[in-house]
């Protein structure tokens, strides 16, 4: 699967809208000639709007997801992979249990985070830190395996060890804290 985020070269049928339990809010991407981005939002409950795109479909452990992104300032694109979908009351969908692969002005971090009982808690799982520019274009990578991630920004290569990576997951995109761009996406299998 391969879709180019340019102005009428993508529906809301490639992708569907999703959104973690951590936010009441359903914000959607704001689409521009080459990419789609999300705003800051000082009225957001974060103060940025936090925003999903994910496969209607799940894949499986030897799957590659690349993204093209920029972002500005505190931006923090990322690549999300989701245990699971529900569909709320209110036709909502949303997920619970998911890893974040975090790109960011210091490099990238590894969260995962759990619903449980109404509330979602997270830990870090892995952080590493270097500069990375804001403005401009950078290409982030994850490869997924039984046992975890590898994941490659801008050629820095590192990887994490999950023991109980999900057996099958929803993969996208999601904008978090401040402004971020998103050109593509791809999904394929290693």
């Amino acid at each position: 699967m391969k879709i180019n985020f340019s102005r009428n070269a993508w529906t809301a049928d490639d992708l569907a809208y999703a959104y973690s339990y951590r936010f009441t809010d359903r914000p959607v991407f704001t689409q521009f000639d080459d990419h789609i981005e999300n705003k800051a939002d000082p009225n957001g409950p974060a103060g940025y709007e936090y925003i999903s795109v994910l496969t209607p479909d799940k894949y499986t452990p030897g799957t590659r997801v690349t993204t093209h992104v920029s972002f500005e300032d505190d931006g923090a694109p990322l690549i999300v992979l989701a245990d699971r979908m529900y569909t709320d009351p209110d036709g909502t969908l949303r997920f619970g249990d998911y890893l974040e692969i975090v790109l960011y002005k210091n490099g990238i971090n590894v969260w995962r985070m759990w619903y449980r009982d109404g509330k979602v808690t997270w830990k870090k799982l892995m952080g590493v830190q270097f500069p990375v520019t804001t403005g401009d274009l950078h290409t982030l990578t994850v490869e997924t395996n039984s046992e975890g991630l590898a994941v490659d920004a801008d050629g820095m290569k590192m990887s994490v060890y999950i023991p109980d990576m999900y057996p099958s997951f929803h993969a996208g995109i999601n904008a978090c804290e401040g402004i971020n761009r998103f050109y593509d996406m791809s999904i394929e299998p290693l």
